[in-house]
């Protein structure tokens, strides 16, 4: 049988087995699949996050972390050259926990941009007694369980509940429209005021016009006295 990997931060020893193993720790999905046994060993996954039967969010969170967990685990090791085990990539993992179809469809998809909302970020890592987030100060509507859909629900509108949803177009149009009247009043103060570049030009054109004018004069008295003195 084929030696599996010491975890990270140990130094190689004796590689896991199956029969040294309790693999009634490991979901009954995993359990079937020996070799899966011993990649969730080398790879430290949390054993109770192979059980399929706690369909929450915050659930289906702790597997996704734990997966991107175990593939930087597997990548580390694969670089050292110290993964021993038969050849395994990142969509093999998934089958610790959940089946591929459902994994790609829902959880991938729910939480590869989840990052960009912090707030569901906290109340989703949030446990049974910690200060986190209320569901009413996320979700805006207590439910006993959320499912995807409603979180897709609120990665669009910010919230499941109407009411507030309607509250929350009605303060985006407020927005708009005083955003609106701003411009306009923008636009008209911009137009009342005088244009100082051309009003300076006004007053350059003047004053060549009437330095001119005197130059033209001082030449029209200097001829006059000149034809006066050769008379």
């Amino acid at each position: 049988m084929a030696a599996a990997c010491p975890p990270i931060s140990a130094t190689p020893s004796v590689a896991p087995s199956i029969s040294g193993q309790d693999t009634q720790a490991y979901g009954p999905d995993v359990t079937k699949n020996p070799q899966l046994v011993l990649v969730g060993t080398a790879l430290e996954v949390d054993s109770t996050l192979t059980y399929r039967n706690d369909p929450s969010l915050r659930m289906w969170y702790k597997k996704y972390n734990a997966w991107n967990d175990a593939i930087e685990k597997l990548n580390v090791l694969k670089a050292a050259k110290q993964w021993t085990l038969p050849e395994i990539g990142r969509t093999e993992l998934i089958n610790l926990f959940a089946g591929r179809a459902y994994w790609h469809s829902h959880i991938k998809k729910g939480f590869t941009d989840i990052h960009n909302y912090k707030s569901m970020v906290r109340w989703l890592k949030k446990d049974v007694d910690d200060d986190g987030p209320s569901d009413l100060e996320v979700w805006h509507l207590q439910k006993t369980q959320y499912t995807f859909k409603d979180l897709e629900l609120w990665k669009k509108e910010g919230t499941l509940d109407n009411d507030y949803r309607m509250q929350l177009k009605e303060k985006g149009k407020g927005k708009a429209k005083a955003k609106a009247r701003s411009s306009q009043r923008s636009r008209k103060s911009r137009k009342a005021e005088p244009d100082d570049s051309i009003d300076e030009a006004e007053i350059s054109s003047k004053k060549k016009k009437s330095s001119g004018s005197r130059t033209t004069t001082t030449k029209s008295v200097q001829k006059a006295s000149s034809s006066k003195s050769q008379k």
